[in-house]
This record gives structure tokens, sequence and C-alpha cells, in this order.
């Protein structure tokens, strides 16, 4: 109820119905704090007031029976009654007031713990909402590189793909020559020869007369034997190493001499024929 009393120990604070102790400086316990607060001194435990006096302390049952409602006033003047409630209702008085700036000051403290969290959390709804702000133009600047991303990737795709195309019409190519020069080699080793090997074969065209100057040196047989060293094994079996052009003599070869008796002279129609040899 509304109007119970609540025990003043400042751990407590819970509403009394039974017994309870009750100072003469205006204070009221529960019966568990105040036996346990007493018997250590007789010191308030709200204000710290000396209660040495005999009536200082008193334990009180709230619950009184009718009997003590019929004899504790019992034979007193009016007075007196009068005075002892006025009394009791002045100590009931004061500790509703006292309940009431206890609640004030609660509230007090609740309203500033209020305005300082609201205080807080309208900050951190702005620091929040700019950093919302920076996620959200980091996921659309993440998005733009993504896509950029993507269309580099499907670029390099197709790019690979044009390389793949060209790799493998290089392969068949190159597949196709390679069965060629193997056909080639198994039928009569009739390879095309590269430059290289065409350059072996290269000799000057000079008249006969140098011929026969530098092979009378012998300088045919080395340039020949020179190139026929650069050649491969298998090109170095269809070379034939040529020797000095022999000088023939007329009058050692009987053929030759045969063969001159049969010369005509050539000459134009209607003219004179040249002179022939007997």
């Amino acid at each position: 109820m509304d109007s119970d009393c609540i025990c003043n120990f400042k751990k407590c604070r819970k509403r009394l119905s039974t017994f309870a102790w009750v100072t003469s400086c205006s204070h009221i316990f529960c019966d568990e704090d105040g036996t346990r607060e007493f018997n250590k001194s007789y010191t308030c435990p709200a204000c710290e007031t000396s209660l040495s006096g005999k009536f200082d302390i008193i334990r009180i049952d709230l619950q009184p029976t009718e009997q003590y409602k019929s004899m504790v006033l019992a034979g007193q003047k009016p007075e007196i009654i009068m005075e002892v409630c006025s009394r009791a209702m002045s100590f009931w008085t004061y500790q509703s007031h006292q309940e009431k700036t206890y609640q004030e000051y609660v509230a007090t403290k609740a309203k500033e713990r209020i305005v300082q969290l609201e205080q807080y959390y309208e900050q951190l709804i702005t620091r929040t909402a700019t950093e919302l702000n920076s996620y959200k133009s980091q996921l659309t600047a993440t998005r733009k590189e993504l896509e950029s991303l993507k269309k580099k990737y499907s670029e390099s795709s197709e790019k690979l793909m044009e390389k793949s195309r060209q790799y493998q019409k290089l392969q068949s190519m190159y597949d196709s020559l390679r069965r060629k020069s193997i056909s080639f080699d198994g039928e009569g080793r009739t390879n095309i020869p590269t430059t290289r090997h065409l350059n072996s074969f290269d000799m000057p065209i000079n008249t006969g007369e140098e011929l026969l100057r530098r092979g009378n040196g012998g300088e045919v047989e080395r340039e020949v034997a020179n190139r026929v060293t650069t050649l491969s094994p298998a090109e170095r079996e269809f070379v034939l190493r040529p020797k000095t052009t022999p000088i023939m003599n007329s009058t050692s070869d009987p053929n030759l001499n045969m063969y001159s008796r049969f010369k005509i002279g050539l000459g134009t129609p209607g003219g004179h024929p040249r002179h022939q040899r007997p």
C-alpha cells in the first residue's frame, strides 16, 4: 500500500509491514537491518545521530492487535492523546516527505541520465549516419570498380579466346608441316633445305681461266672443303669434292684428232666456203 513506510536503510529500501525499529530522529528501519545495526552501536544508520536515551530507539508492531489498540492510550487525557497522535502524524508526514524527496532525487538523476543518453545516442546516430554514408560511397565505388573489372575480364577472356584460336591454328599448321616433313624423310629424305643450307652451296661463277688459275694454287679445293665442313652429316654424303680441271692435250687424245677431221666450215649462202682442214 502507498501508506506503508519504507526502510530508511540505503541498501534496503523495502516496505515495512510487520515489525520495525523507530528512532527519536524520525527514522524507521526494518527488523533485520535495525537489529543488526543497533547491536553494533546506538547510532542512527541514516543520519548518524547518537541514540543514547532510553526511549530513543523502540521496536514497534505495525499490525497491533485490537487489545493493544484499546489499551495503549487508555486512561490518558485528551490533550496527551492528541499530542501523541499529533507526534505520530508528524512522524508519518516526515516519512512521506522524505520518500517524496528521495523519489524526486531519483527522478532528477534519471532525467539527467536520460539527457546524457539522448546526447550520446544522438552523437552515435550522427556518427553512424556518417559511417553509413561513407560505406555507401565505398560501396558505390566498389561496384564501379567491380563493373570495370568485369569489363576487363570480359575483354581479357575474348583476347584469350582469340589467342587460343590462333594458337590452335598455328598448332594445326605446325602439325601438318611436321607430318609432311616426316613423310618426305620417309620417302627419300627430300627435305627442303633451309637458307643456311642453300647458302652453303653458293659458289661464285667464274670463267674457266680463273678457275684454272685458282685451281693451280689449290684454292678451289680449300674453299670447297671449308664449305663442306659447315654442312650437316646428311648433306655431306651428297657433296662431291671437285678436283682441278684437267688440261687436254690434242696430241695425246686420238679421239680429238678424229673429231677434228670431220669439222666443216660454215658460211653464208652463196658465199665462198671457209677453208677446210685436210
